[in-house]
Formats: C-alpha cells, sequence, structure tokens
C-alpha cells in the first residue's frame, strides 16, 4: 500500500464529516468552477509485473472536480463542496447545486455567485439560486477576449515577411487590449465601469470587432458584485473566481508531486487535504491583520 493510499483512508472519516453536514454560517458569497483532472480507472483487465505478479489494469481518463468556495464578510474563503463527475454539463452541475443545498446552501443563503460562465453551470443555477445576482468572473471574461482576436490591421517595426517582427506586434496588442480591458476592476461604481467600457468599444472595435463583441457578452453581469452588501476594501476578493483558482494551483501542484490519481476517493482526499490547508492560511493571515 503507497504512502498517498495511507493517507487517504487516513482522511476518510474527516473527508467525509467536512462534506456532509449543513454549514453552521453559510457565506453570503459562492465562487464556483470547475477543475479538470485525470483519474486512473480499472479497465477490467489485468496486467503481469515484471516481477510476475498480476494487477488490475487501469487507464486514465478526464473528469472534472465541481466546486464552491465560500467567501464570508471577514474576507476569508473556505472550500464548502465538492465533488467529481464527467463533465461541466448541466445535469452535474444540478447534482451539485442540490448536494449543496443540504449543507444548507439555499436559494436564501448567498447573496451573490460569481462563475467563469459555463452556460451549464449557468441553467444548473437558475432554479436553485432562484433571483440571486450571478457575477461573471472579470478577469477571466477579459483573458477569453483575447481568444477572439484577429489582428485586423497590424502594425509591425520591421517588413512583414519578418515572422518574429509579425509575433511581437501580436503579444503587443494582445497586452494593450488585456490591459484596457482590465480597467473595469480598478472602476469604483457602475457608471465608471459604463464610461470606460465605452472608451475600450471606441478604442478597439474597427480593429478587433469579434473580440469586442465577446467581451460585451453578458456586460452587465460583469459587475453584478455591487449588488451585495460587502465591505468595499473586499471587492477584489469576489468580482473573480481568482480566490478559487488558487485552491486549483495548489491542487494542481500536489498532483504533480504524487503523479498520477489512482482513484476518485485520492482525488477528493487530495482536494480536502488542498482545501483545509488553504484555509488554514486563511484564517493565519487574518489573525495576523488583527
Amino acid at each position: 500500500m503507497s504512502s498517498w493510499h495511507r493517507i487517504v483512508l487516513g482522511m476518510a472519516q474527516p473527508m467525509d464529516a467536512c462534506k456532509t453536514p449543513p454549514l453552521a454560517e453559510p457565506p453570503p458569497v459562492l465562487l464556483v468552477d470547475g477543475m479538470w483532472v485525470k483519474i486512473a480507472y480499472p479497465t477490467g483487465e489485468s496486467v503481469e509485473e515484471a516481477q510476475g505478479r498480476r494487477r488490475a489494469a487501469t487507464r486514465p481518463q478526464k473528469r472534472v472536480v465541481l466546486s464552491a468556495l465560500g467567501v464570508w464578510p471577514d474576507g476569508h474563503g473556505e472550500s464548502v463542496h465538492w465533488q467529481v463527475a464527467s463533465g461541466e454539463t448541466q445535469a452535474a452541475w444540478t447534482a451539485f447545486c442540490t448536494a449543496r443545498a443540504a449543507k444548507g446552501m439555499t436559494e436564501k443563503t448567498p447573496e451573490w455567485v460569481a462563475s467563469e460562465g459555463s452556460t451549464g453551470l449557468e441553467k444548473a443555477l437558475a432554479e436553485p439560486l432562484r433571483g440571486v445576482p450571478l457575477q461573471r468572473c472579470l478577469f477571466l471574461k477579459s483573458t477569453h477576449s483575447a481568444d477572439h482576436l484577429v489582428f485586423h490591421a497590424l502594425e509591425v517595426e520591421d517588413d512583414l515577411a519578418d515572422a518574429k517582427a509579425v509575433r511581437k506586434a501580436k503579444q503587443a496588442r494582445k497586452k494593450a487590449m488585456l490591459a484596457d480591458a482590465g480597467q473595469r476592476s480598478a472602476s469604483d461604481g457602475e457608471g465608471d465601469i459604463r464610461a470606460q467600457a465605452a472608451a475600450f468599444r471606441k478604442t478597439w472595435d474597427v480593429r478587433e470587432s469579434k473580440a469586442v463583441a465577446n467581451c460585451f457578452t453578458d456586460f452587465d453581469k460583469t459587475f453584478s458584485y455591487f449588488q451585495v452588501d460587502f465591505p468595499r476594501s473586499l471587492l477584489p476578493l469576489i468580482h473573480t473566481t481568482n480566490l478559487l483558482e488558487r485552491l486549483h494551483k495548489e491542487v494542481r501542484r500536489k498532483q504533480g508531486d504524487i503523479g498520477m490519481l489512482q482513484s476518485e476517493r485520492g482525488c477528493e482526499g487530495l482536494w480536502s487535504l488542498s482545501s483545509t490547508r488553504e484555509s488554514a492560511k486563511q484564517h493565519a493571515a487574518l489573525k495576523g491583520q488583527s
């Protein structure tokens, strides 16, 4: 039995205890997203190892960990629910929301939800969180718009035939457009955001109409965070899903250390350990500020 397998077995009881009971104080803000991983599943066949022993054959398959991170008015965030699914479909998110509601997070508890903008997710949230404002992650909205750049009327320093000069010019345009799009996050109110957005459209619409159109799709959802009664100083924590992405980054780092995840249980064990660690770090930081 591997050391990681022993850790997973030891984590089973506290992990189940963490996932099942209702929260004493449901968070007013939820950040939700999915993270793709690879998990080894049995194929039903067996293989013979070099020592002559036979073991069950496995094959890696892609799975997504659907997760929700709660944010409280004191500024700390904590993973409140997660589960492994075969894809980010409406059915998968609906099952996720049903399990999440069992922990006390219903349409009456969160005041606001932020996501990366998955269609299946938003449809799944429509019923259990009817009337709760949905926020599109401002950072991801801006960066995804850059995926639609066509580089019309590109200005380069050297001859157009010089591939290096063209590549440099494309990088410069992408950087400049993302910088302009990101100005919205520094705005103090809805009026300022709309004024900045109008200036952004005027600057970029002729050269990058597709990217601008993408940026303005569901535009109003990128500043719905003004509808939640939250300390002004903490708004940067909730108008994106970056706080949840920090947890994802930690999970990816740990997965790189241990290698292929050998079971869904092992995946959940890794998630539980990483969540506990990140929560402890945030509580320590808040304690240090007090």
